[in-house]
């Protein structure tokens, strides 16, 4: 390197480590929030149909509100501590119920409003749940509101010849007919209406015998896109003379297709229309009604979970996503609104002044604080730092556990490893259940998480009033080595070393390695374990690029059909391509049974099926361990591991550990 140009790159970094020293010196002498408390990992997005993750919908709660929330109902349980949590009005007044249970109208309060100032209303929430359900969101939770009419069509894509379709044209806003547009708006481009009359298709698909599946399954794709659809387009909104009238018009995605016949203009797809005649529908500003085709137990429930929260439209057509969410451009309903967002460090919200109850938010400032470090966490709680810490080190529990400010109580939630059931020999179920019989649960709970955790055989936790699910498969050294040299795999030799993966966290690492061991032990059976920040983590799954991988799920709603309705053939948030017929049949029959003890029972067979053929491992269920300031007013457990920020607040006749200000 010549003398000029060491001497430049001396003074450049020089340059550089003084920025970044004023940079860092000016982050950190930011005044503490109101109130701060441990969360984790760096959420990986803050667009509530788009997020799937705990440290994700924590700050979610707090940005966004829905026609419902979920807020405690009485005191805490004597026995269990556990918080009642129920759906109570939001942003919705009241909401009435139709005698069969498959109607739901919500009416909206008067004068709720965006962070902008513009007002919510029932429109906001109908534009938003399309968007949840529109396939481009691939929103991992559209199958909740499977049973709103026409959400399973839309959100598959399934049309009929006589269905109500929309088509969206090829021009979205920065696209050309040859590229597609870099940023991605809902609704994206041009909107047309009208009747599918008919689907001309060419023939094929053409592809040679020696190809792989993967070309296979592009070249159908390819000769998918080349069909031409015939449409009679009219005006859904219109009314007198012009109220009826059609024109039949004609529409492909194959740019070639439609380069090459003027009478076709390209498009982005074709899709029934939900907008128009799907079950979620505003009526006027303040009236948004919900049509199923099956009652739903647990509607309600779900009508309070950020899913179906909305978001505000001008801001996602103005931004795009994921730009939308952007501390600078979001605009959220909430409790809260977004501050600034530090990557590695912290997510701050501030109190929205818009808030339709803010006077009774008591918080100005509240800091998501990412810590994936057990003792880390523990400390800045012990210095006045944080407030709240959920994820507490194994080695001081039990000296934790007679101060006032320890919290325990049972969680609906459980902790398991996802099988890649594509990846030989994991296709084998005698391969799967022999892994899952060779694991020493009791182990794993006394030993390792040492927090009253309860080994689990079967994946609903117990506690759900009138379910009692099956036993599943307990451990058995002898019968698990039998299974997997029928498999092929006599003493283990054979075997291929497969991955075990799990996310960055102080608690996962020391589970794998006693899993590791156990089944070295019991099968001869070698793990590589793969830690992986969150992020690339949940991506690297949802691709089904792994083999083992390490999973929680805390129930969305208390019933057992949000533990089983995630094994469903095609359900997104599974990512194991395990599939049994028999299985989804009993899940549907479940949610058109009206009759609640059959409904259970038909839950329970096919949660029997589940733990027979163990596409997932349970390991165990869930026990909180938490410490919260004991002068923090409205803290409980609750069963599914919520706790509203928004109703928080320090007792007036003791601020001691209220962080102090600069």
């Amino acid at each position: 390197m010549p003398p000029e140009v060491r001497r430049g790159f001396v003074i450049f970094a020089g340059l550089f480590t003084v920025v970044a020293v004023i940079w860092a010196a000016r982050m950190d002498h930011i005044p503490p929030a109101d109130f701060s408390l441990q969360n984790g990992t760096d959420p990986s997005t803050l667009d509530p149909h788009r997020a799937t993750g705990q440290p994700e919908s924590r700050i979610i709660f707090e940005l966004f509100e829905g026609l419902l929330r979920m807020l405690p109902e009485g005191d805490p349980d004597p026995e269990t501590g556990l918080q009642p949590l129920t759906p109570q009005p939001a942003m919705a007044e009241r909401y009435e119920v139709s005698e069969d249970g498959k109607t739901y109208t919500f009416t909206l309060r008067e004068g709720i409003r965006w962070t902008d100032g513009s007002p919510v209303t029932a429109h906001d929430f109908a534009w938003s749940w399309q968007r949840m359900l529109h396939p481009a969101t691939a929103c991992e939770y559209a199958y909740l509101i499977t049973e709103v009419r026409l959400a399973t069509e839309y959100n598959s894509s399934v049309v009929n010849i006589g269905d109500r379709v929309e088509v969206e044209l090829w021009d979205r806003p920065g696209e050309t007919p040859t590229s597609e547009a870099n940023i991605q708006h809902f609704p994206r481009g041009t909107m047309k209406y009208g009747t599918l009359r008919a689907i001309v298709k060419p023939e094929g698909p053409e592809s040679s015998a020696d190809a792989t599946e993967e070309e296979r399954e592009q070249a159908q794709l390819d000769w998918e896109d080349r069909w031409i659809y015939e449409v009679d387009v009219t005006d859904p909104d219109a009314a007198g003379e012009r109220e009826g009238e059609t024109t039949l018009q004609r529409f492909a995605v194959s740019a070639e297709v439609a380069a090459g016949d003027e009478s076709v203009e390209r498009m982005h797809g074709v899709l029934v229309d939900f907008k128009h005649f799907g079950g979620a529908q505003a009526i006027d500003d303040r009236t948004f009604v919900v049509h199923l085709n099956n009652s739903v137990p647990y509607f309600l429930n779900l009508a309070a979970y950020y899913p179906l929260f909305p978001v505000n439209r001008e801001c996602v057509k103005t931004h795009g996503s994921p730009l939308w969410t952007k501390a600078e451009n979001i605009v959220s309903n909430g409790p809260y609104q977004l501050k600034f967002r530090r990557l590695r460090d912290r997510v701050r919200v501030e109190k929205n002044p818009y808030y339709w109850r803010a006077d009774s938010v008591s918080f100005e400032t509240i800091d998501f604080v990412s810590l994936e470090s057990q003792n880390t966490a523990m400390n800045m709680y012990e210095t006045g730092q944080l407030q709240w810490v959920y994820d507490l080190p194994a080695s001081v529990l039990e000296e934790l556990r007679d101060r006032d400010d320890f919290h325990s109580a049972p969680k609906l939630s459980i902790y398991f490893y996802k099988l890649n059931n594509d990846v030989p020999p994991l296709d084998d179920v005698r391969v799967r259940q022999a892994l899952s019989m060779a694991i020493d649960r009791r182990q794993i709970v006394e030993q390792v998480t040492k927090a009253g955790e309860q080994p689990a055989y079967a994946v609903v936790p117990p506690g759900i009033a009138g379910y009692k699910g099956p036993e599943g498969l307990k451990e058995n050294v002898e019968k698990a080595q039998a299974l997997l040299a029928e498999a092929g795999f006599p003493g283990g030799r054979g075997f291929p070393k497969m991955s075990l993966m799990y996310n960055t966290s102080e608690r996962h690492r020391p589970i794998a390695e006693v899993i590791q061991q156990q089944l070295q032990n019991n099968l001869n059976i070698k793990l590589e374990l793969k830690n992986m920040e969150w992020g690339s983590f949940i991506e690297t799954v949802q691709q089904g690029k792994y083999e083992i991988a390490r999973y929680g799920w805390v129930g969305d709603y208390p019933d057992p059909n949000t533990f089983l309705d995630l094994w469903v053939t095609g359900n997104p948030q599974s990512n194991t391509n395990w599939s049994n017929p028999e299985y989804d049949r009993l899940i549907s029959a479940a949610s058109s049974e009206l009759d609640p003890k059959r409904r259970m029972e038909l839950l329970r067979q096919a949660e029997t099926i589940l733990a027979t053929e163990i596409p997932i491992i349970p390991i165990f269920f869930y026990t909180s361990a938490e410490m919260a300031k004991t002068n923090i007013e409205g803290f409980a457990p609750s069963a599914q591991d919520l706790h509203p920020l928004s109703i928080l607040r320090y007792r007036s006749d003791d601020p001691s550990t209220a962080p102090s200000k600069d």
